[in-house]
């Protein structure tokens, strides 16, 4: 067999070396000074995917078992100030791991604000191991002319941020959000200041799915020459990719062979948009070069099956190591049917809940359907009527995603059952109206840049939406005290409250409608069933 894995530079007729790059190719893992570690994302960027779901804290510590097993090094336990719940999720997932003595090293998720990295330092104290801070801020052109930011204030917070988890005695990773897209010199002085205040590590994140294989190259030498200029060789490098392009795993590959020393991925590449890479893939192509040593098959398919129970997450049928085409049929959730082992074939399943008919009004339509008893209002509009503008986010009551408004109150989906909504009149994202007459918020958000990743922004649009119905005319710290339940995890409360601001204005007659909105002339006529009930009392 001839292996082009093994054959660069090849040799051409007259036995001499060619290299169509013009310099080596091939990366030897084998010479490699550090070796390669493997960073578990699933339950942090993991449970940011629209279409997974958040597990309680029993299944979360079964997976960290299972990362042990698959040879993980490293494991993200949450981002604990997005709720008490959080915190306290990530308090147990680090007892356990010294209880146990799992050998995972914990990290946290930060936004670069001192509140965020104290949450970390309590729950550390409380589990008695040191948990990482990985604190993360935009530094694409795009974030800051969105956000309205400058490098003084990227310093400033990156300083302040690093500094308290020195003070803290936890270890500082600076996490540059769309490293991919951003200006060279902007990242050495936020590199420069963060390794100033104690930083021990640096992440590069491509967080849009967005660079290839040649980039990350060029990326990676330019963060080593840079760390080399300011002194910082003691300072590591971690990989944090995503799969909008479809070659995550790749580039997370490339990454490794090119000398960062850490790589991300999460359970079945769940995560936000279309997802991150996979991890248990990695593992197994990390296995497959050498650059890590071999992982049983059978640990692997259990971990993947783990991670599609806790999240609630189909294993694609033809996912290479876990898939039914691969494996044959392991299981099959089925959340509402009972599967008896004894039952026949021929034999119909009978559900498990009886299902109880209700109605609801949605977007001026009457809407008929049949649900269990404990089907909550989120799932019914997400996965019985398709209504998935309404995002699942913590299931908790923390993020606020899920907010929809509720014969016109500001309610939580994800704790209202279906049926406390018979009878009543339920507006979701879908009910605001688009162009040509958009509504006033969807315009706000649009022309002041107030949804960033976009995952909160249903949630922020239906609380904002169910206050300006009950007051026309809110106050800056008014807007402020009723998103105060939406969690951004992108931080870009002041657009947010700027665009609800104009938006009232808007209402009010006080500001244009549909400034620079592009290509509304062409735009057909809305549906009925899409005009604001406000229209319609007007009308």
């Amino acid at each position: 067999m001839y292996d082009w894995n093994e054959s660069v530079p090849f040799v051409d007729a007259s036995g001499r070396a060619i290299s169509l790059s013009g310099g080596p190719v091939r990366r030897d893992f084998a010479r490699r000074v550090r070796p390669i570690k493997v960073v578990d994302e699933t339950l942090r960027d993991g449970l940011q995917s629209a279409a997974g779901h958040q597990p309680d804290a029993a299944q979360k510590i079964d997976l960290l078992y299972a990362m042990a097993a698959i040879g993980v090094d490293v494991v993200s336990v949450g981002l604990p100030a997005a709720g008490l719940a959080n915190a306290e999720d990530c308090f147990l997932l680090c007892r356990e791991i010294v209880r146990s003595k799992l050998g995972l090293v914990p990290t946290a998720a930060a936004r670069t604000v001192v509140a965020d990295v104290h949450g970390i330092a309590r729950a550390a104290d409380r589990a008695g191991i040191p948990i990482e801070v990985y604190a993360f801020i935009g530094s694409s052109p795009i974030r800051l002319a969105v956000e309205g930011w400058d490098t003084d204030f990227l310093v400033g917070a990156i300083t302040a941020a690093a500094r308290e988890a020195k003070a803290a005695g936890l270890p500082f990773c600076l996490v540059t959000e769309d490293t991919t897209r951003s200006n060279p010199d902007v990242l050495r002085n936020l590199y420069s200041a963060a390794i100033d205040a104690g930083a021990s590590r640096i992440c590069l994140c491509d967080t849009t799915g967005h660079v290839t294989p040649y980039g990350i190259e060029a990326l990676v030498e330019f963060a080593r020459h840079t760390l080399d200029e300011l002194g910082a060789r003691h300072v590591e490098l971690d990989w944090h990719g995503h799969n909008d392009r479809g070659i995550g795993l790749p580039n997370a590959l490339w990454a490794a062979a090119r000398g960062v020393d850490r790589v991300h991925g999460t359970g079945l590449g769940v995560g936000e948009r279309v997802g991150n890479t996979s991890l248990e893939l990695l593992v197994e192509n990390l296995g497959l070069l050498g650059a890590r040593p071999r992982v049983p098959e059978a640990r692997l398919v259990e971990y993947c099956e783990l991670a599609s129970r806790a999240l609630r997450y189909p294993i694609p049928a033809g996912h290479p190591i876990a898939g039914a085409n691969m494996r044959g049929a392991r299981f099959e959730v089925r959340p509402y049917h009972a599967t008896p082992e004894d039952a026949s074939a021929s034999e119909p399943l009978e559900p498990m809940e009886k299902l109880v008919p209700m109605c609801m009004k949605i977007g001026g339509s009457a809407v008929a359907l049949a649900v269990p008893a404990r089907r909550t209002l989120l799932e019914a509009l997400r996965y019985d009527l398709d209504l998935v503008g309404t995002k699942q986010g913590c299931d908790k009551g923390d993020c606020g995603a899920c907010t929809v408004v509720v014969d016109g109150v500001a309610t939580l989906s994800c704790l209202t059952l279906a049926l406390d909504a018979d009878g009543k009149e339920v507006r979701t994202v879908e009910t605001l109206e688009g162009a040509p007459h958009i509504d006033a918020l969807l315009d706000g958000f649009d022309r002041l840049g107030g949804g960033q990743c976009g995952f909160c922004t249903p949630g922020m649009l239906m609380t904002a939406t169910a206050l300006l119905d009950r007051n026309a005319r809110p106050t800056r710290d008014e807007i402020k005290c009723a998103i105060a339940g939406n969690l951004c995890r992108c931080t870009g409360y002041g657009k947010i409250v700027d665009a609800i601001e104009l938006a009232a204005k808007i209402r009010r007659g006080e500001a244009e409608a549909g400034v620079g909105l592009p290509g509304i002339e062409n735009t057909p006529p809305p549906l009925p069933s899409n005009k604001s009930s406000r229209e319609g009392r007007q009308g």
